[in-house]
C-alpha cells in the first residue's frame, strides 16, 4: 500500500508540475520577424507604371514606410506595399501551420479616409508555384484597421481568406484553394483596396506569429492515460488483496470490484469537469448554480413547478466507524448510482455535502415529488448493499414557491431534520411559505 500511496503521490506532484509548465510555457510559442532577420522593402505601382512613390527606412528594429499614392488612369489600382522576404527563393519558405494567429503591432496613419490595411501571408507550393512568377504564390489575405499607438492586434491565422481572383487567375484546384501556412517566403502590408490617393505612413512595430508547442487535448490525453494506469493498478492491488484475507466472499469482493471498475470509467470521463464531485461523480454546487438561477426565473413567471428533495444516508457516521471509510466511499458511490438509476435524465442529482444529497425535479409539483421521494426512499431501503447491510436515508421535500432557490433548499433542510427527529428512514413535505 505504501509504494501506491507513493507512486500516486509522485504522479500528483508530476501532473501539477506538467500543468504549471504548460499554463506557463507550455501554450505558448512565438516566432518574431524583425528587420535584423529578414529583408524588408517598399514596393509600389511605380514599377507597373504608376506614379505613386514610397521609401523604407529601417530604425530601431522598426519599418518606417512613407508613401503617396497618386491616380493615374494609366494604371487603376495604385498602391504601396512593404514586403517582407523570409527566404531567398519563393519556392523555400517557414513553415507556419502550427501556429494559430499572428499579432500585428502597427501604427498608420493616412490622409485618406480609408484607414485599412491588407495583409498578405503568401505561401508556396510545387502545385501552383512558378518559378520567377511572384503572383503564383498563394495569396491568404486579410484586410484590418491597424490604428496608431493601440499595440498589437491578435488575428487568428484561420480568419485568412484565399483571394478569389488568384484562385481564378491560377485555376487552382479545390484542394489547394483554402489557406495554407505551411512554406510562407514573404509576408506584405499593402494600402487598402480601393484608395487612389493619399499620403501614407505605416509604422511596422512588432510581428509576431503564435501558436502551441502541444495541443491541450494531447496533453490532458496523457495525463488522463497516466492516472487510468494508476487507478487500474491500485485495482488489482486491492483485488489481490481481498482475495487473500476474504477469500469466503468471493460474492461481496466481485460486486465491489464491478462497481470500482464502473465508478473508475465514470471518473475517467469527469476527470477533466470541474463541476463533478470528485469521489461520487456526482454534480457539486457550482454546477448547477446558473441552472437553478433559470428554474427559479421559469417558477417566477408561472411557466412550471420545482421540487426538491433533501436526502440524507442515516447513522453514516456508525458505518464509517464500524466498517472503514474505504467501505464508507463505496457506499456514497453506490449510493449515487442507485438514485442516478431512478431518476430521469432531467433531474439533477448533486452531493451538497458528506453523506447529504438533493435532487432537484424541475416541472414536478410537491405531489408529485413526494411520491419519488417515497419511491427513492423504499429503494434505499430494499437494496443489497456492498458492505451486506441495509441502509436507509431520511428525505425531506419542499416545492418551491414565490421564494429564492436558498429558501426553498433551507425549508426542504428543516424537513430533513424532522424526518431524521422522528426516527429516520421517513419522507417529510415542507409547505410553500404563504403569499
Amino acid at each position: 500500500m505504501r509504494n501506491v500511496q507513493k507512486i500516486t503521490i509522485g504522479i500528483v506532484i508530476v501532473t501539477l508540475v506538467i500543468l504549471v509548465w504548460y499554463h506557463f510555457h507550455g501554450n505558448t510559442k512565438t516566432y518574431t520577424i524583425t528587420p535584423d532577420q529578414f529583408r524588408y522593402m517598399n514596393i509600389d505601382d511605380s514599377s507597373k507604371g504608376g506614379l505613386s512613390r514610397s521609401a523604407i527606412n529601417i530604425k530601431d528594429g522598426k519599418a518606417y514606410l512613407t508613401c503617396e499614392v497618386v491616380n493615374n488612369s494609366d494604371y487603376p489600382w495604385p498602391y504601396c506595399e512593404l514586403e517582407i522576404s523570409l527566404s531567398d527563393s519563393i519556392f523555400k519558405g517557414i513553415d507556419f501551420s502550427e501556429y494559430n494567429q499572428i499579432n500585428l503591432d502597427i501604427d498608420y496613419t493616412t490622409s485618406h479616409p480609408n484607414k485599412r490595411l491588407r495583409v498578405y501571408v503568401r505561401n508556396s507550393h510545387p502545385a501552383y508555384t512558378r518559378a520567377n512568377e511572384r503572383t503564383s504564390l498563394k495569396f491568404n489575405g486579410i484586410e484590418y484597421s491597424p490604428g496608431f499607438g493601440d499595440g498589437a492586434t491578435a488575428i487568428a491565422l484561420e480568419t485568412f481568406q484565399v483571394l478569389t481572383w488568384w484562385i481564378s487567375d491560377n485555376n487552382i484546384s479545390i484542394e489547394h484553394a483554402s489557406a495554407d501556412f505551411s512554406n510562407v517566403p514573404i509576408i506584405e502590408i499593402a494600402t487598402a483596396s480601393g484608395v487612389t490617393e493619399g499620403k501614407f505612413e505605416i509604422v511596422v512595430n512588432n510581428i509576431e506569429f503564435q501558436g502551441v508547442w502541444i495541443d491541450e487535448s494531447t496533453m490532458l490525453k496523457g495525463l488522463l492515460y497516466t492516472w487510468l494506469l494508476l487507478v487500474m493498478s491500485f485495482i488489482l492491488y486491492e483485488q489481490s488483496k481481498l482475495h487473500r484475507r476474504l477469500r469466503q466472499s468471493h460474492l461481496r469482493a466481485a460486486r465491489l470490484f464491478a462497481l470500482n471498475q464502473n465508478l473508475t470509467e465514470k471518473n475517467i470521463q469527469f476527470s477533466e469537469l470541474a463541476n463533478r464531485d470528485s469521489l461520487t461523480g456526482a454534480l457539486n454546487r457550482h454546477a448547477v448554480q446558473d441552472w437553478l438561477k433559470d428554474m427559479a426565473q421559469q417558477v417566477r413567471w408561472g411557466h412550471q413547478d420545482f421540487s426538491t428533495l433533501f436526502i440524507d444516508i442515516d447513522h453514516f457516521k456508525s458505518v464509517n466507524d464500524k466498517y472503514g471509510h474505504q467501505v464508507g466511499d463505496d457506499i456514497l458511490r453506490e449510493f449515487v448510482l442507485v438514485i442516478s438509476s431512478n431518476i430521469r435524465s432531467n433531474d439533477c442529482l448533486v452531493r451538497w455535502g458528506g453523506e447529504e444529497f438533493i435532487v432537484f425535479f424541475p416541472e414536478t409539483n410537491s405531489q408529485q415529488a413526494m411520491n419519488r421521494a417515497e419511491t427513492i426512499r423504499n429503494i434505499i431501503a430494499t437494496h443489497q448493499w456492498c458492505h451486506n447491510k441495509s441502509v436507509t436515508c431520511s428525505i425531506g421535500v419542499a416545492q418551491m414557491g414565490q421564494e429564492r432557490i436558498t429558501e426553498m433548499i433551507a425549508r426542504a433542510d428543516d424537513a430533513l431534520y424532522k424526518a431524521k427527529g422522528s426516527g429516520r428512514n421517513k419522507v417529510v413535505f415542507s409547505p410553500p411559505p404563504l403569499q
